[in-house]
């Protein structure tokens, strides 16, 4: 889903880090498409840590995505807004990259894909009943964070890999507090029955109306 930026200030600067090389491909690859398609500014620094030394700051509304994120708020300051590349998921940018094209009072409530625990077997997609996942590249994502419905942590529940994680659900099996993976219980799997069952009454139901 392409939306318009309706915070015009905001924007991604980007180290691209050319001879050291700590930006990791696929991040900045996902940053730069991903800014492209949610209309985020984007400016891409051949080295960031040149570019302080050379009397560059960091604006309000510019958040920076580079290694090391102590280094860079201690050169540039303590309150910018900085994402770690070498931590942080692709999947993680892109989510990252949307809240920048959000209205400030969007309540940052959404899931992120563990890519080391999925086993991409869509049933997220299945049951969420919003459209936040989507299928690309062959493989299940979260497309549209925007569009989960705040505290709603369904999807996560009925996960069979525990793969899903909302960073803002207190619960410590879905925020991702546990190291080990929690089987979905009996209670959730039967929610996620029940819901695939209502969902396909409700297209059967439209498929005969028309």
């Amino acid at each position: 889903m392409t939306s318009e930026n309706p915070i015009k200030s905001k924007k991604l600067v980007i180290c691209a880090c050319r001879k050291y090389r700590k930006l990791p491909q696929d991040v900045l690859d996902e940053a730069v498409k991903a800014t492209a398609s949610e209309g985020v500014p984007c400016e891409i620094l051949p080295d960031l840590c040149l570019e302080a030394v050379s009397g560059r700051t960091i604006a309000d509304g510019e958040t920076v995505l580079a290694c090391q994120t102590r280094a860079v708020r201690a050169m540039f300051g303590a309150e910018v807004d900085c994402l770690d590349a070498q931590k942080i998921s692709p999947e993680a940018v892109r989510v990252a990259v949307h809240a920048l094209a959000t209205p400030p009072d969007w309540t940052p409530w959404f899931p992120v894909i563990d890519a080391s625990r999925c086993v991409n077997c869509g049933k997220c997609a299945d049951f969420c009943m919003f459209g936040v996942y989507e299928k690309v590249d062959g493989k299940f994502r979260v497309v549209h964070p925007a569009a989960c419905k705040t505290d709603c942590p369904a999807c996560a529940r009925i996960c069979p890999a525990n793969a899903i994680i909302f960073p803002k659900s207190k619960e410590d099996r879905l925020n991702g507090a546990l190291s080990e993976p929690v089987k979905p219980s009996p209670d959730d799997q039967t929610s996620f029955r029940e819901r695939l069952e209502y969902r396909k009454k409700v297209r059967l139901f439209r498929d005969k109306m028309r």
